[in-house]
C-alpha cells in the first residue's frame, strides 16, 4: 500500500479512532527502537568477541597506525602549548 493512501485512510477515521492508530504508530516505533538496539548489541559482542580472539596478535596492534598515531598526538600536544 502506498504511503499516500495509508495517510488518507487514516485521515478519514472518526477522531476517537486517531488514538488507537497513534497507539499503534507509537508500538510499531518501540519495536524498530528494540530491534536497532539489539543489532547494535549484537555488532557490539561480536567486535568484543574478535578483540579477546585477538587481543596479543598481529591482528591486535598496527605498528605503522600506533606510530602514526603517536606523532599526531605529540603535534596536537606541541601546537597547544
Amino acid at each position: 500500500m502506498q504511503t499516500e493512501v495509508l495517510i488518507e485512510r487514516i485521515k478519514s477515521l472518526p477522531p476517537n479512532m486517531l488514538v488507537e492508530v497513534e497507539a499503534l504508530v507509537d508500538s510499531l516505533e518501540s519495536k524498530s527502537g528494540q530491534a536497532i538496539s539489539n543489532a547494535r548489541q549484537a555488532r557490539f559482542d561480536a567486535i568484543a568477541a574478535y578483540a579477546a580472539q585477538h587481543a596479543g596478535t598481529d591482528a591486535d596492534l598496527d605498528e605503522e597506525l600506533e606510530q602514526a598515531a603517536v606523532e599526531h598526538l605529540l603535534t596536537l600536544e606541541e601546537y597547544e602549548q
